[in-house]
Order: C-alpha cells, then structure tokens, then sequence
C-alpha cells in the first residue's frame, strides 16, 4: 500500500467515523493472528488529547495504526525512535502528524508566560513552529487554527530534518509524511 492509499484509507475511516461508527469491534481470531506480528498500514504522530483517539477517528482495528502519542506531538529521541521503528521494521508507507484544534500544548506556547517542571520542555519544542505567527493581545480562534497547523507543519520537517532513516525513505518514494487538523467541534479530519 502506497502512502497516498493509506492516508486515503484513514480518510474513509473518518467518514465512517462522522457518520456514527466507532473502532472496529476486534475479536478472538483478529487478536490472535496479531499474537507474532503487525503490518500497520500507517503510523500516526498525534498529541495526547483524550479527546482525540485515533484508533476512533479513523475507525482503525487492532494492528491498522502504529500511534505514537505526545502533548502537542512534539518530537524527542523515544517518538523519533518509535517513528523510525514503523518505517524501518513494519514498513509503515505513511506517517501521519494529527493536530487538533485548540491544542493546550500549542496554546502554552502562543501565551507565553511560566511554564512549570517538564511541561516546560514541551512547550520550548513548539515554539520555533509559531515564530510566524502573529498573536496580539488575545489568541483568537483564527490565530490558534493557523498556530496549530503551523506545529504540525514544523513536525512534519523535523522528522525528515532529524531522521536520516525517515529522510532516505521519503527520498526514495517509500514513505509520505502527511499532516492533518481534527477538529473537536465536527470530528472531522483535513489534511494540510
């Protein structure tokens, strides 16, 4: 499966999803014959807002989406070493970056101000991805739509930028990165 049909394929999971369905229910035979071995068909980079489960979203079943889940899907060593281990070992074609609207993380770092403990560190990574972003006085809804894509757009080069294993496979046609919004409100998913 290319990138293409496998960002294609979540996109028709989030379709079924707004139209009432729900994670794929998984039974006995599914399991085990996922006891030995995965072939996801995509690994998600997606923050890690309850209120944002991908395995739903998409309408995903146990071994469909290899997740790798942190506040504002910021990118460290342990999810660069996740991400490269679904390229390089289940052969993942895509790798998809979920943002969602009114993202806390990237909202910290629009604001400003004192952050406390590790959460500080969080925030620091997101900062470059907002340098364009003009925020006045008040973070509109506007400004948080564009800071939120921003964030994901900035991950997306990061994962090329520090990965020389994920550079060498989108270079080679193998891997697509793809970035997409959520929204909380609809529970619809768009690319960007």
């Amino acid at each position: 499966m290319t990138g293409r049909e496998a960002l294609e394929k979540l996109l028709e999971g989030n379709r079924r999803y707004l139209e009432g369905g729900g994670p794929r229910s998984t039974g006995q035979t599914d399991r085990e014959n996922l006891v030995d071995s995965q072939s996801p068909m995509a690994a998600i980079l997606c923050c890690s807002d309850s209120r944002v489960p991908p395995e739903h979203v998409f309408d995903a079943g146990l071994g469909e989406i290899f997740i790798v889940r942190v506040a504002g899907h910021v990118v460290g060593t342990s999810v660069l070493g996740s991400l490269e281990y679904a390229v390089d070992h289940l052969n993942v074609s895509l790798i998809l970056v979920l943002g969602h609207e009114s993202c806390g993380a990237v909202k910290a770092a629009l604001a400003g101000g004192e952050v406390h403990g590790s959460i500080k560190g969080l925030v620091e990574r997101i900062k470059p991805s907002l340098i364009d972003i003009d925020t006045g006085p008040d973070i509109s809804r506007e400004i948080m739509e564009a800071a939120v894509t921003e964030n994901i757009r900035y991950t997306q080069h990061q994962l090329q930028d520090i990965s020389d294993s994920i550079r060498k496979k989108v270079e080679a046609g193998d891997l697509m990165i793809a970035g997409a919004v959520y929204s909380l409100r609809s529970g619809e998913v768009n690319t960007v």
